[in-house]
């Protein structure tokens, strides 16, 4: 059973049929709720691409699926430490938690590497 007050499902259902671009409606969310909300924006931010997880833990084939990785790239991402994971017998479960902040982290890694090429190019005259 959810959670979320009826109310303010039925509050948001309503704004968003109005058809307008921007929504505006307050809702009164347990906690938990708000921080699911709140990695969906993070997500959506950060990479225009979004992972809503139904479940905390996902098999390392569904995990790589979603990554856009290979399983064995998912497995040596495991080994080295970059991606969390549980184990559990000869299976290493991946908390949805640990998806989102690889995500995260490898989309500012990209942003860095972008700026580090803007400044270089810039530095040696490709770019005015």
């Amino acid at each position: 059973m959810s959670q979320i007050p009826a109310d303010d499902v039925q509050a948001l259902r309503a704004a968003l049929a109005g058809g307008r671009e921007r929504v505006e409606v307050s809702l009164n969310l347990p906690r938990r709720i708000a921080e699911k909300v709140l990695a969906l924006l993070d997500a959506e931010r950060a990479s225009g691409a979004v992972v809503v997880p139904v479940k905390e833990e996902f098999t390392t084939a569904k995990a790589a699926s979603m990554l856009g990785v290979s399983r064995p790239t998912l497995m040596k991402l495991i080994a080295s430490g970059e991606l969390e994971h549980v184990k559990v017998g000869n299976h290493h479960p991946v908390p949805a938690q640990a998806i989102l902040d690889f995500q995260r982290a490898r989309q500012a890694g990209r942003e860095q590497a972008a700026e580090v090429l803007a400044e270089f190019s810039n530095q040696i005259g490709l770019v005015d």
